[in-house]
């Protein structure tokens, strides 16, 4: 059975830049990053602002991104490139890169084992709160398994949130958006430099189209689930429909063979009830995802990612009160972020009877509670900390009060 301070679950970019920025502060601590998806898994249409280059100066890791040769964002400005309505011309990415995400986590999680992380490919099995207060945490490849006790545990497993669903953290949903992409290729000869990347309104949700890294175009209705359902919009047929009738998307494709199958990625405002406890806490999108116009979701995940290792070394060196105020930031950040969501949504006045739109220009509210995953363990007291927990449970009441005297 090995041992080591912190087990980090999850190689992204918010695990890796924990396990970095750890590295690189706390260097006596002993660090593992497991991670089960293949990193090179294609993920289309992804950038990475200007606003990461400050983060990855810091991290040292600066010239190692250039060596990776991420196109740049076109630095042109033509009209057609330009999205409607005008109160969403600044949501798109102006200045950064069209990101390679399989190259650029690999770089990240690469580094963090140069550094002296130790790493692990394989899933989450099991996890056990043991009585001294750490956990012992068992991961499984195809070949080999490998059991860990440590002092802390990082979830860092996006969405998911793997470690809080094993240990019986519900999740928080506030809408049911997804992304539906379709990938085209251009034409020989077609001048793909000048496409920056574009938001376009349309009366079901919006649209979003940038280049991939290797010079195609990634397309994305983004809608809600049962919007989706209603209108088909994962057939090709009805997605080309919608897409045809938005302007300033549909100019983009003229001359263009349309081949690319489509693939569905959510998208949803969500948080985790907790996003820690007793020796963890998560990380990135596995506590909370924001609506993609309200963030940059991969610079996030590098400043959530510094921001957790710095909690975490000072918990570990004996400052209890340091993951209570992770907890309180992580909390009023997803607060200011859902007041920004219906900001932005109550710009867009042209489609007063839209099921999408209509749910976004109120307050937030709660649109359900996800199933807590069924778990073995037997979870005790101060592991999901109580008075958090309490303090959720208020936020949430809130909100909820707000949206009936809106209502009103």
């Amino acid at each position: 059975m090995h041992q080591c301070d912190v087990v980090i679950i999850g190689a992204g970019p918010a695990g890796a830049t924990t396990a970095l920025t750890l590295r690189k502060t706390y260097p006596h601590l002993s660090l593992l990053m497991i991670e089960a998806s293949n990193v090179h898994a294609t993920r289309p249409g992804e950038i990475l602002s200007d606003d990461a280059r400050p983060i990855l100066q810091q991290l040292t890791l600066m010239d190692f991104f250039k060596d990776q040769q991420h196109s740049p964002i076109a630095s042109s400005d033509d009209d057609n490139n330009q999205p409607a309505p005008q109160a969403f011309a600044d949501l798109a990415p102006r200045n950064g890169w069209h990101l390679d995400r399989g190259r650029f986590d690999s770089m990240l999680s690469g580094y963090a084992a140069a550094c002296g992380t130790s790493f692990f490919r394989g899933s989450l099995h099991s996890v056990q709160f043991l009585a001294d207060g750490r956990w012992q945490v068992t991961a499984r490849s195809a070949t080999a398994q490998q059991t860990t006790v440590a002092r802390f545990v990082v979830d860092a497993t996006g969405r998911h949130a793997r470690f809080a669903s094993e240990i019986g953290i519900p999740q928080l949903t506030y809408d049911s958006m997804i992304g539906i992409v379709r990938v085209i290729a251009f034409e020989e000869g077609t001048p793909v430099n000048d496409f920056k990347p574009m938001i376009e309104a349309f009366e079901h949700g919006w649209w979003y189209s940038a280049l991939t890294w290797n010079k195609q175009l990634a397309i994305v209705a983004m809608t809600d689930a049962d919007v989706e359902k209603r209108l088909q919009l994962t057939h090709i047929a009805s997605w080309a429909e919608q897409m045809q009738q938005s302007p300033r998307t549909y100019a983009r494709t003229q001359g263009m063979t349309m081949r690319g199958d489509l693939s569905i990625r959510a998208a949803n405002t969500r948080c985790l009830h907790n996003t820690c406890g007793e020796n963890w806490l998560a990380v990135g999108d596995a506590a909370s995802s924001f609506d993609p116009l309200t963030s940059d979701g991969i610079t996030r995940a590098l400043q959530l990612g510094m921001q957790s290792a710095h909690a975490i070394g000072a918990h570990l060196s004996g400052k209890k009160t340091a993951i209570k105020t992770y907890q309180a930031e992580m909390q009023s950040e997803f607060e200011s972020n859902l007041l920004r969501r219906t900001e932005i949504y109550r710009s867009e006045s042209r489609w007063k009877n839209s099921a999408f739109w209509t749910r976004r220009q109120s307050q937030p509210i709660l649109s359900g509670k996800t199933q807590v995953r069924k778990s073995n363990l037997s979870v005790p007291a101060g592991v999901v900390d109580d008075e958090l927990t309490s303090k959720a449970d208020l936020e949430i009441r809130k909100l909820q009060e707000a949206q009936t005297k809106e209502a009103i």
